[in-house]
């Protein structure tokens, strides 16, 4: 049976917090297979392949989130109002196997020098890498416009497929006791293919190759503030797993990501409502729509304070459980890092509504700001007090990150006041009302479980 699609299907949907829920649902169960990907990667490579494994990934990585330059920002903005999706999604489609090769040429180019202290085996992985970078930009760039046209359903899909697609090549790769490295880095890019392939097949069913593209020159000017914006991010992201790399080797590189990983297991809260965030500003009249915006930022904290807490207390006993007590070290800097997590996330889903309202050059001043503690605190905290050092200076970090980002939205949008972000028992009860009816609804008649 054919689906007749009709004009309606290309113009954006409207995005409202009623899509929390499956939006958040996808970033739990992406956050479920970060975990159990990383406890089979550091039960299989232990502590120092686990090192090995994120000092090979870390510099395509980097240039993959600095390689568009804000173009999937202004796509997803121009997606958000417009009134003709196959030609913006044409121009996605066009871009990002443009920006996806310069970047990955680039990449190829410069990584001997930047990993010019890491062995033979790091290298090798990471040139088998490098590739990843095309891939990862042409299924982020349809995802964008997907995003900005409301269609949160095809974002969300997009953003969950490649998980399991490695879980299943990580167990592949488990159970014929493969050992070497540059297998295991080869599964992640494969998964990204497998998603950029199936992403841009389904796109073009609605937006052809042939036909118009939006004129590039104004995209290219309205990305610039933007493409500062996505330098700065994966910097920030980027300078405290290689302040440890270069100080202190791979094993605590090793260390420190399963204490990343483990500090972040609730981190789906955040990503979910940035998500929802980004949708609705980018919607909403300039200056306006903040209502909603802070309701994403209330209900995501109070996750946080009650997750966060549970979690320190539980961490002494799973951390070694899960991963091995191989990696009982790296239980101290993961408590640390909760607080730091929990103001990265928050911090981030103001910053996505400051983007979608186009201002992005706010992020840019937190992350600069933020980049320059981190950087000052890790490097002396690290050399003196190993990975749990630079935890502290995260925290220290991202405290400021969230300073800055809390007066940019009180200073752009109307009517804005402190305890709007603060939550309280109204939210408390809204959560208990949204509980009993999603519950009363499973309990109709004739639902079909």
């Amino acid at each position: 049976m054919t689906t007749v699609q009709t004009k309606s299907d290309y113009l954006p949907r409207k995005i409202g917090s009623s899509q929390f829920v499956p939006t958040f649902a996808t970033s739990l169960a992406i956050q479920v297979c970060t975990v159990v990907q990383g406890i089979l990667l550091a039960r299989i490579l232990g502590s120092e392949g686990r090192g090995q494994f994120a000092a090979a990934t870390l510099w395509p990585m980097f240039f993959a989130a600095i390689g568009q330059f804000g173009i999937t920002v202004v796509l997803s903005r121009r997606a958000a109002h417009a009134d003709d999706l196959p030609r913006v999604m044409r121009t996605a489609i066009f871009l990002s196997f443009i920006t996806g090769t310069i970047t990955a040429a680039v990449c190829a180019a410069m990584q001997l020098g930047l990993l010019a202290q890491a062995d033979a085996v790091v290298v090798t992985a990471a040139y088998v890498f490098t590739p990843f970078i095309l891939f990862n930009h042409i299924a982020l760039s349809v995802a964008a416009v997907d995003h900005g046209a409301g269609r949160l359903a095809e974002v969300n899909w997009t953003r969950l497929l490649v998980n399991p697609v490695y879980l299943l090549l990580l167990v592949m790769l488990w159970v014929l006791e493969v050992k070497e490295l540059a297998w295991y880095v080869a599964a992640l890019m494969t998964a990204s293919v497998v998603v950029a392939v199936v992403r841009l097949a389904l796109a073009l069913r609605n937006a052809p190759l042939r036909g118009p593209v939006l004129p590039l020159r104004p995209l290219a000017r309205e990305a610039l503030p933007y493409g500062a914006m996505g330098l700065m991010s994966p910097v920030l992201q980027t300078a405290d797993k290689a302040l440890i790399f270069y100080f202190l080797g791979a094993r605590d590189l090793g260390f420190y990501m399963i204490a990343l990983t483990a500090s972040s297991v609730i981190n789906s809260l955040a990503a979910a409502s940035g998500t929802i965030s980004f949708g609705m500003a980018a919607q909403a009249h300039a200056r306006e729509g903040f209502a909603e915006v802070a309701k994403m930022f209330r209900m995501s904290l109070l996750g946080w304070l009650c997750g966060g807490a549970a979690l320190a207390v539980l961490m002494p006993f799973l951390l070694p459980l899960i991963y091995g007590h191989e990696f009982a070290a790296a239980v101290v800097p993961a408590i640390v890092l909760i607080p730091a997590a929990a103001l990265a996330g928050q911090a981030g889903l103001l910053e996505e509504a400051m983007r979608a309202q186009g201002r992005p050059l706010v992020g840019l001043k937190g992350r600069v700001a933020g980049l320059l503690i981190l950087v000052t605190a890790g490097w002396w905290l690290a050399r003196t007090y190993g990975v749990v050092g630079m935890a502290v200076a995260a925290i220290v970090a991202q405290v400021v990150v969230m300073a800055v980002m809390v007066r940019a939205v009180r200073e752009h949008y109307h009517e804005v006041r402190w305890r709007m972000l603060l939550p309280g028992f109204r939210d408390v009860a809204d959560i208990g009302a949204y509980v009993r009816r999603r519950m009363q609804r499973e309990k109709k008649p004739g639902r079909m479980v």
